[in-house]
């Protein structure tokens, strides 16, 4: 096993929230080997938990994109619901483009949400200059 990979994991072990962010990265790319969703997602709700927002918004942005794009579901499909939760909890913590965009696309294509496009206007606008 690649040293810091176990550098990292210890790290996690402390309660090393940036290294629960290195290792989801990590997983979530294959850095270590083969992707491993299930592991990035378990690295993401460290990250989702975390007291600084900024980190809290992005472990919850990538939960929502790993449920929105299936890699969480054992046939693959999306969980857009989860997804919507995730993005939304991302956008309360600390606005930022991705969890905006995301949102105005499940408005805009009506995926979990009925279909409005003036919320999903307003989102995309909120997006640009966040």
């Amino acid at each position: 096993m690649d040293e810091r990979l176990i550098a990292l994991k210890e790290e996690v072990k402390k309660g090393s929230i940036s290294a629960a962010l290195s290792l989801a990265e990590a997983f979530k790319w294959g850095y270590y080997g083969d992707s491993d969703p299930q592991r990035a997602a378990r690295m993401y709700r460290i990250c989702a938990r975390s007291r600084d927002k900024k980190i809290a918004s992005v472990g919850f942005y990538n939960l929502g994109v790993l449920y929105y794009h299936g890699y969480l579901s054992p046939d693959g499909t999306s969980d857009a619901p989860r997804a919507f939760t995730c993005f939304l909890k991302s956008a309360m913590k600390n606005p930022n483009a991705g969890a905006l965009a995301s949102l105005a696309d499940m408005y805009r294509y009506g995926q979990y949400v009925e279909k409005n496009e003036q919320i999903a206007l307003n989102l995309y606008d909120r997006a640009q200059v966040s």
